[in-house]
């Protein structure tokens, strides 16, 4: 049975519906049983659709009916808060039971073979964030004509802690739980979408930072393969996973610092999540903390084992991912806030060392790079952010686009826009999200879009890239003004207002970070 057949019934029900106009919102029934979303914002939007369920660091399992209602709560998994949060933007209420999705649907009926569907994961350093933070509500991305699938996943501890106790009980799961959440939410999208207009075959996956990450992730996860055809990393890469038995030791202390054996599952499983997260908890051991080890060397991130049996960046480099269409990119200054180097960087080069020898980057390479960024930086506290931007986010974004170009169409773009009257800040982490999903009245974006200047230009950049992004999910190739080039072309697309195209960076800007094997 063809993806049409399933969709005339919903086109019917989506027509009746709009006709009326209904005050309490917009009814869908599916096999899982009935949903109710609303219209807003030019779309029609479902909040927390469950997809799946879990036990405490058990593998999800898909959800077989939903016992009521659902399509109006926002849900965030429990976690540490994260800058979006704590710079004032809205979290929702959390809870363990949080597996779930929400939909942003086009009001229009979909065509014969559906809408394109697009699955965003959220960043958030894989220990906070929620896909129902407002800043990600996908209302202008489905009014191109696509479904916008955002997705919760389980985080910090719940999501990837490595215990051997746990490899014993399951050796697919451990250390992967959130992970396996992905896997079981896109074959969500693959048994349901079609209930809301979304064509399953046309699945394009996307992400930023931690989210992207996990695109890349998913790249190389056999069980995945199939369950989505179109990949998007942003300011992401292909590095952030860990080998599981480097990790066991830390959960083994983790779990004697909550007062637990590390044998004693059933321990770990009963307490209150307060004693698991940090941010509710003050009294929390500090080497429990991702931000007391620093992102590099946290623990909690996806781990090579029985379900990814080899690292993204071989999977990549091999072709495992051949035939699924990429595009990658980052910020300019992901990490460097210009205006604020004087206050953030390190004072002297001997400091600069000793940031990246807490980072575990070996001694020997540790003083090549410091001369590297030596040579290119006169100020030490200038090269840092300017190093770091390299190292986590920029260079392993490129990466990912030079190992997956031989194998599919893929296209690389470098943002370089700066917000009017906050230049200081930079083309930061995270800045891109505002012009693409349009929601500058949200926090923490609020301020900084508040000049009449500021926010004319970035809602020009954001109908460009919203242009770029839904053709390349509907075609598999961005299309818009100016042409995007192919990587293999040598070029990569600079989003911003206006946009241009510059020369590859990656031989300049990540060369000698390729030389010294730290990508």
């Amino acid at each position: 049975m063809g993806p049409s057949t399933f969709l005339r019934p919903v086109a019917v029900a989506l027509t009746l519906t709009l006709g009326l106009v209904l005050a309490q919102g917009i009814a869908v029934q599916t096999p899982l049983g009935p949903t109710l979303g609303q219209i807003e914002k030019g779309a029609i939007a479902f909040y927390g659709l469950p997809y799946a369920q879990a036990s405490r660091f058990e593998a999800p399992r898909p959800v077989a009916a939903w016992s009521s209602q659902v399509g109006k709560e926002r849900v965030a998994c429990p976690q540490t808060l994260g800058t979006p949060a704590r710079l004032g933007g809205y979290l929702p209420p959390q809870r363990e039971d949080c597996l779930v999705v929400n939909l942003f649907l086009p009001l229009e009926l979909p065509p014969p073979e559906g809408f394109p569907v697009m699955v965003y994961l959220h960043g958030g350093g894989f220990t906070s964030g929620s896909a129902a933070e407002p800043i990600y509500a996908g209302h202008q991305l489905a009014q191109e004509g696509v479904v916008v699938v955002s997705v919760d996943y389980r985080l910090g501890p719940l999501g990837f802690l490595a215990l051997p106790a746990l490899a014993k009980e399951n050796p697919k799961a451990v250390g992967n739980y959130g992970l396996l959440d992905l896997v079981e939410a896109l074959r969500f999208v693959q048994g349901y979408i079609r209930y809301f207009g979304g064509n399953p075959q046309n699945v394009t996956l996307f992400g930023e930072s931690a989210g992207g990450m996990l695109v890349c992730t998913l790249l190389a996860t056999p069980e995945a393969q199939g369950l989505f055809h179109r990949a998007i990393l942003q300011s992401g890469g292909c590095h952030q996973v860990r080998p599981l038995e480097k990790d066991f030791p830390f959960g083994e202390r983790w779990a004697r610092n909550l007062g637990c054996s590390p044998e004693d599952l059933a321990c770990l499983r009963n307490l209150p999540l307060s004693r698991l997260f940090p941010s509710t908890e003050p009294k929390a051991p500090p080497d429990i903390t991702s931000s007391a080890l620093g992102f590099p060397n946290s623990p909690f991130k996806p781990h090579l084992g029985a379900l990814l049996p080899e690292s993204p960046l071989q999977a990549l480099g091999q072709g495992k991912a051949r035939g699924i269409p990429l595009l990658v990119g980052a910020n300019l200054e992901e990490l460097a806030f210009p205006g604020l180097a004087w206050l953030l960087g390190p004072g002297t080069w001997e400091e600069f060392s000793g940031r990246l020898a807490a980072q575990g980057i070996p001694p020997k390479e540790r003083e090549a790079l410091t001369k590297v960024y030596q040579k290119r930086f006169p100020d030490p506290r200038k090269a840092w952010g300017e190093a770091q931007t390299d190292l986590q986010l920029l260079c392993p974004s490129l990466k990912a686009a030079r190992l997956q170009a031989p194998f599919a169409p893929t296209y690389a773009y470098l943002f370089t826009f700066r917000i009017p009257g906050w230049e200081g800040l930079g083309v930061f982490h995270g800045l891109e999200l505002a012009p693409l999903f349009g929601n500058f009245e949200e926090m923490p974006f609020l301020p900084l879009f508040l000049s009449a200047e500021a926010r004319e230009r970035a809602e020009a950049l954001g109908k460009r890239m919203r242009r770029y992004w839904v053709s390349f999910a509907r075609e598999g190739e961005p299309r818009g003004w100016p042409r995007w080039p192919t990587y293999e072309e040598g070029y990569l697309l600079r989003l911003d207002e206006p946009p241009g195209l510059l020369p590859d960076p990656y031989g300049e800007r990540c060369g000698a970070l390729e030389a010294l094997g730290l990508l």
